[in-house]
């Protein structure tokens, strides 16, 4: 079941500058602007190693919106530990729509964090009619990632091990506190062995649609970090430009892979505004 959450939020847009100029606002989009009044939710998708909890500090932040906020989790994570495979980005898509019809949801926002931006873009290709914006965050590249074999050795065996998926966190970030970081490692939400290496090999791997401009025509957010060593500022400029021209294209400074935990205040405002949300 969905757990949703309804929040609201009024924000100033602060803009941030690094290596990419994120004071140029992008706004070519052909697709048609969207008001709060047609989004019946905004839809969190998950990434590697994560579930619903590594979206609440936005959530919260996003708290005087009047719109639903839904977080699901992805197979074999968070509430939906138990459930079996396959674990794939193609099935995690099936998973998500499930969900969004259980709940009689036909149009949403989707906002997808790295491996979940790749699950977010193929539901977008798939029903394009029912998703009124889409958000990547420090997105994994649709078409798959190739990672250093040291890389692969810490993350694809690191199913079930707290510590390890701690340290990984620790690594890849630069703004998460103990707390945070004890609540994504939680037994209740830990991605297992099976799980971890199953989708580590789907977001590698990724999709072949990836290899051309994605086809969704609606307004699409593409949201960076200055200091993402995971997905660099670099990668999500290129990102931009091979597949999603059209697209806004944001940097939000002083965070490392996780923009929406690292950072949330900064990254509702960019989201807040790119949603048109009042």
């Amino acid at each position: 079941m969905l757990a949703i959450r309804f929040w609201q939020a009024d924000f100033l847009i602060r803009r941030n500058s690094m290596a990419i100029d994120s004071h140029q606002v992008h706004k070519t989009s052909p697709g048609r602007r969207t008001s709060v009044r047609e989004h019946q939710a905004l839809v969190f998708i998950h990434g590697f190693l994560d579930s619903h909890v590594s979206w609440e500090p936005l959530m919260e932040a996003l708290s005087k919106h009047g719109v639903p906020s839904i977080a699901p989790d992805l197979s074999g994570a968070g509430k939906r530990q138990a459930h079996p495979g396959p674990y794939t980005l193609n099935q995690a898509v099936t998973d998500i729509l499930e969900q969004l019809d259980e709940q009689g949801l036909t149009n949403v926002a989707l906002v997808g964090h790295s491996m979940g931006a790749q699950i977010a873009e193929l539901i977008a290709w798939q029903v394009p009619e029912r998703v009124t914006s889409l958000t990547l965050i420090t997105p994994t590249p649709l078409a798959g990632n190739i990672l250093p074999e040291s890389a692969r050795a810490m993350l694809r065996e690191c199913g079930a091990d707290a510590l390890a998926q701690r340290n990984i966190r620790m690594q890849f970030s630069t703004n998460l506190n103990g707390d945070q970081l004890d609540q994504l490692v939680q037994p209740t939400v830990l991605m297992g062995k099976e799980v971890a290496r199953d989708y580590y090999d789907a977001f590698i791997q990724g999709d072949a649609r990836g290899h051309s401009p994605c086809t969704y025509g609606g307004p699409t957010l593409i949201l960076g970090s200055t200091d993402d060593s995971v997905i660099p500022a670099q990668q999500v400029a290129e990102i931009h430009r091979n597949r999603f021209p059209n697209a806004d294209l944001r940097l939000i400074d002083g965070c490392g892979h996780w923009p929406q935990l690292e950072q949330p205040e900064r990254t509702a405002e960019v989201l807040a505004s790119h949603l048109q949300l009042s």
